[in-house]
């Protein structure tokens, strides 16, 4: 489990490759419902049967597909003041972010992951006692700080969600933007990863043969936006964070 090498095959670890793709199913119907949160789903369950370095770079080749395909459905309502507001941050902060996974050690990435998982996770539910409008903030901030977590953890979605909501009066600019700016940021962090050798052929095997819960995931999201509330979505997201980061901590700490 701490071999850089280990890959995900269904052929020779059957039972741990089932449970990473119904974790992607989930993580990808949720991805598709809000706009991110796949890393932050999909991430603590998926260091549980392989190795933390192995997981970002995952999580970012099938990131990228879904959403690339999202972005270019909708680049016509892009806001792109706002998206080269970001970039730059984003890009800085990404390659921060992966320089910090290739050097540090695997157990403590995956005990920072848990916490990060569980810290965001409570955030989530203890939201409802926050203002109910902030000012966005600065654009380079959020950028960065969402390019470090990308790139470490995976996941920095929610920081660019959290500037665009409060930047952009409209819900569909907001999606398309979001859509753009994931797409950029995962494809720089694949970049990233091939550089400082993360990123090999096994590892892309792996990827496509968790393509299959990706789709199924974005497919079924697709069929029940319009039957869960957001307060009930936003409910669930936030206690499965929690539950997969406490998941995660517990067995590294074991």
């Amino acid at each position: 489990m701490n071999d850089l090498l280990f890959t995900l095959s269904p052929l020779e670890h059957p039972l741990r490759f089932a449970l990473a793709f119904a974790t992607l199913v989930l993580a990808y119907g949720v991805f598709t419902l809000v706009g991110f949160g796949s890393g932050l789903i999909a991430g603590a369950p998926l260091a549980l049967v392989m190795p933390v370095a192995r997981v970002i770079p995952l999580l970012a080749v099938l990131d990228f597909a879904g959403s690339a395909t999202r972005g270019w459905q909708h680049r016509q309502r892009v806001a792109w003041s706002a998206f080269r507001r970001l970039l730059p941050g984003m890009l800085a902060g990404q390659a921060l972010g992966v320089l910090l996974l290739a050097r540090l050690p695997l157990r403590a990435t995956a005990l920072t992951l848990g916490l990060f998982v569980v810290w965001q996770g409570l955030r989530g539910l203890l939201k409802r006692h926050e203002p109910a409008a902030r000012p966005a903030g600065p654009a380079l901030l959020h950028g960065l700080i969402g390019g470090i977590f990308g790139g470490l953890f995976g996941s920095g979605g929610f920081v660019y969600a959290a500037w665009l909501e409060r930047s952009l009066p409209s819900r569909e600019a907001f999606r398309a933007t979001q859509a753009v700016i994931v797409a950029l940021s995962t494809g720089w962090r694949i970049v990233l990863c091939a550089g400082l050798g993360l990123l090999d052929g096994a590892l892309l095997l792996t990827a496509l043969a968790c393509v299959p819960a990706m789709l199924i995931g974005v497919k079924g999201g697709q069929r029940i936006d319009l039957r869960l509330s957001r307060e009930r979505l936003f409910l669930l997201l936030n206690g499965l964070l929690v539950a997969s980061g406490g998941g995660l901590l517990l067995r590294h700490l074991a």
